[in-house]
């Protein structure tokens, strides 16, 4: 049955872009792809009629749905009968308000799925974000998952363009499989780049409700043109790639350096994506529970101690279990243990069996035994947590999806009432477990 809806729901998606010729700009990658989609609908801003991916529609279900502009009904038989009728009259053409532009998630859980997806809709612009060992359990070593991940650009038309992160070897690498043009985005060397980055942030580490916990400021360099950026309550250089990734998409389109400028200001990070939140005793809480890979847990820990913080307050590192790394997983987290133990970071809690072996590699490395927690469970981690911290402190809190570690969260912000708003999973089925 469902791969009767999913080839319906296909072929009803092929029609409608026939039939409204929208650009299709595509995302893909181990970390960022979320990020990614929100920072290019910022950068394109209100000049253009734009629908982007929701929540995670981002697979042989999803991309048509949101083609369709169609949301999933669940188990739901006449749902379903309605979402396929809809999507036959928009496949028919005549909506005069459907977008000019399309910004899609391709994820892919095997091999194959970017392939699927491609042919599905063929992109005008593909953006590759990272290549890591997230879901190397499905796909088995890193060069499986860049393999997957490369699909995209070779899924493009002659008259396509790629967009590839310069600061991933992996990714910059599939330049030559691109049969069009391809521009480059990155920290380093690359056609789209930032300079000078640096953030104000208050240095006594206290935050209240209602404050500008950050102001993040960097020059936004494309090719001749330079042009300032300024972001509130955004932190980390992975945001500043995801902003890159937008202006490069921006400009594609046609958008001037100045009004993308202008239109990134507004980029603000999605729930869990390290993002900024007051927490109780005037603290101060780096959200980034989406998800977990192991590059974007070390990338967490770097800012997290980047946060400047007074005498006597404590940076608090929260890692939950990084899931779906198959044979990467033991060595990973005992990575990530000893990363801990080089940084100035006060107490480390981890949350998981497998987050275990981060622990113990922290003791390994010389923390103390004060220093280093572990817990079955995100319940039990945000009790003792809410203990231990006090004024001024600065906690990271981060683990994959399974792990649940935004229940920490929801224990430890300053306004929990506002949880449906600020956080990741506050809904439907997440709620009741």
């Amino acid at each position: 049955m469902k791969q009767l809806l999913q080839r319906v729901l296909a072929r009803l998606a092929k029609k409608t872009l026939r039939a409204y010729k929208p650009k299709v700009i595509a995302i893909t990658g181990s970390v960022g792809k979320t990020s990614t989609r929100h920072a290019i609908v910022a950068a394109i801003g209100s000049s253009r009629r734009v629908r982007a991916t929701v929540e995670n529609y981002n697979n042989e279900i999803g991309v048509p749905l949101t083609i369709l502009n169609e949301t999933s009904p669940g188990r739901s038989f006449f749902g379903w009968v309605g979402v396929l009728w809809r999507g036959w009259r928009c496949s028919q053409g005549g909506a005069h308000d459907y977008p000019e532009i399309l910004v899609l998630e391709f994820g892919a859980d095997a091999r194959g799925d970017i392939q699927y997806l491609c042919q599905m809709a063929r992109p005008y612009i593909a953006v590759v974000t990272a290549v890591g060992v997230a879901h190397a359990e499905y796909f088995g070593t890193i060069e499986d998952v860049k393999e997957e991940k490369s699909a995209l650009i070779r899924g493009l038309a002659a008259d396509g363009i790629a967009i590839l992160n310069a600061d991933d070897a992996n990714v910059s690498g599939m330049s030559h499989l691109a049969k069009g043009s391809v521009v480059t985005y990155g920290l380093g060397m690359a056609d789209i780049t930032a300079e000078d980055i640096r953030v104000d942030m208050r240095q006594n580490g206290e935050t209240l409700v209602g404050d500008t916990m950050s102001q993040l400021m960097f020059t936004l360099r494309m090719g001749r043109d330079s042009v300032p950026v300024t972001m509130k309550n955004v932190i980390g250089d992975a945001h500043v790639r995801s902003v890159l990734a937008g202006a490069a998409v921006a400009l594609q389109l046609g958008l001037s350096p100045s009004t993308i400028a202008k239109n990134v200001q507004s980029y603000i990070p999605m729930p869990g994506r390290l993002r900024l939140l007051p927490g109780i005793k005037h603290t101060l809480l780096i959200d980034d529970t989406y998800n977990a890979s192991p590059e974007a847990v070390h990338a967490a820990l770097e800012v997290l101690c980047g946060v400047p913080i007074n005498a006597g307050a404590q940076r608090i590192a929260v890692v939950g279990d990084m899931l779906e790394l198959g044979r990467y997983s033991e060595q990973a987290h005992k990575d990530v243990g000893k990363h801990v133990a080089t940084l100035p970071i006060d107490l480390f809690v981890t949350v998981g069996e497998h987050a275990r072996d981060a622990a113990r590699a922290a003791l390994e490395q010389g923390m103390a035994q004060t220093q280093v927690y572990t817990y079955a469970n995100s319940v039990d981690a945000g009790r003792f947590l809410q203990e231990r911290m006090k004024r001024g402190d600065a906690i990271l809190v981060k683990g994959s999806q399974g792990i649940r570690t935004e229940k920490i969260v929801k224990e430890l912000m300053a306004e929990p009432l506002r949880a449906p708003e600020l956080l990741v999973r506050q809904y439907g089925k997440w709620l009741a477990n």
